[in-house]
């Protein structure tokens, strides 16, 4: 008697676990459909684009944050005041009291070297601007 409960029990959960993945399973391909097709939008990619194109910023490094490690990245520490992720190749380079700045209306931003005079030229938004005129000229 015992075990046919057991086996009832089993064939429950089983149908109530296929009935669980036939609704969830669906749901889920559309959620990523979505998502995808939104981030590939023009529209989004224009606003994802215009968000850095504006942003502007500038300061002096006060600290380079050397015992923090992000992987590809590292932060450094601006004006005292907030902290901005480079990457580790550009951070290398840097020392204390050189500069860092971002212009309005501009896809680059500029480090400029203190101790050698020079500049390091990065730019900031070279992935979403190729995105948003790839799809720009699709159209």
């Amino acid at each position: 008697m015992r075990t046919q409960s057991e086996n009832e029990l089993n064939k429950q959960e089983r149908t109530v676990t296929k009935s669980l993945a036939l609704v969830f399973i669906p749901i889920f391909i559309i959620f990523i459909s979505i998502l995808l097709i939104r981030n590939n939008s023009l529209s989004y990619l224009e606003k994802e684009y215009n968000i850095i194109r504006e942003e502007s910023y500038s300061g002096k490094i006060t600290s380079l944050l050397l015992e923090k490690d992000h992987g590809r990245t590292r932060p450094i520490m601006i004006d005292n005041e907030w902290k901005k992720e480079i990457p580790f190749y550009i951070h290398e380079e840097l020392n204390v009291g050189d500069s860092l700045y971002k212009k309005a209306e501009s896809d680059f931003e500029y480090y400029i070297l203190k101790n050698s005079a020079d500049t390091i030229e990065r730019d900031v938004n070279k992935f979403l601007r190729k995105k948003y005129f790839d799809k720009l000229n699709e159209e």
